[in-house]
């Protein structure tokens, strides 16, 4: 099954992601009206991408592959007023 681009809006938030775990940290995460994605960057840190910290608080729409069940490869984005 070959990944396919998809497209999510929401609002960015940080929370904590894995907890419990050796990978517990503070992620950048997209709320949708039913679901929350942890956000990575192509190329960028999996722990802490500045550039996806920067959306923290804004309503925006991205585009980019399911990596899994909750995770979403971020490919581009844009913001809502």
């Amino acid at each position: 099954m070959s990944p396919r681009t998809m497209r999510y809006s929401g609002k960015v938030t940080k929370r904590r992601w894995a907890a419990g775990s050796k990978s517990e940290h503070e992620a950048v995460c997209l709320e949708t009206d039913t679901k929350v994605f942890k956000l990575r960057r192509a190329g960028g840190n999996p722990f802490q991408d500045a550039e996806l910290e920067k959306l923290v608080g804004m309503n925006v729409e991205v585009e980019g592959t399911a990596l899994d069940a909750s995770t979403v490869l971020v490919t581009s984005w844009k913001t809502h007023t």
